[in-house]
């Protein structure tokens, strides 16, 4: 029985995209002159309604580390932690709707996950898998891209917990598709 330590430390961020009915597009305009402020997607929520697509977090850049009972397996920037485990990479589509779509991005520095999980066999970094996702504008102008926001192991999601970031910039996006704004 191995006891597993995966910590997640750098710059990377959080997006949220989602579809705004027409007509509460106005009740965000008017929220976007505050937006520094963590949890901003979540804040809009409570001001309008948003039907949510997509909720991604994860590092653009920074370290992985791997504690296996207690001992240090992994430690190494998650780039070149990319190159020895298996990865895969996917797109993240944009709706297609006549309604208005909001994109919040926030930019965070610091402790993106730190998780802890028992395994009955012993640990095996050859079934762990990372996703990286690539998140595109409308017109496939890429928002974020890179962005390592999953580790598997054995075919089980490894859940980012314990979040202990600083916000470091935050950016709304409204677009409506039929005004091409």
């Amino acid at each position: 029985m191995d006891v597993i330590r995966i910590t997640m430390n750098g710059y990377g961020c959080e997006v949220n995209r989602g579809i705004v009915p027409k007509g509460n597009e106005e009740k965000l305009k008017s929220s976007l002159n505050n937006v520094w402020f963590k949890n901003l997607y979540k804040k809009l929520e409570e001001k309008t309604k948003i039907k949510k697509i997509v909720e991604e977090k994860g590092l653009i850049k920074g370290d992985i580390r791997i504690e296996v009972n207690g001992e240090v397996e992994v430690e190494m920037p998650i780039r070149a932690f990319e190159t020895i485990v298996k990865n895969k990479k996917e797109k993240v589509k944009y709706p297609i709707t006549k309604d208005v779509v909001i994109t919040s991005i926030q930019h965070q520095e610091g402790l993106f996950s730190d998780t802890i999980f028992i395994l009955k066999d012993g640990f095996d970094l050859n079934k762990l898998l990372l996703i990286k996702k690539d998140i595109k504008d409308k017109v496939d102008n890429t928002i974020v891209s890179s962005l390592y926001c999953e580790l598997h192991y054995d075919g089980e999601i490894i859940p980012m917990m314990d979040t202990f970031t600083d916000l470091r910039m935050s950016r709304l996006y409204l677009e409506n598709q039929n005004k091409n704004e």
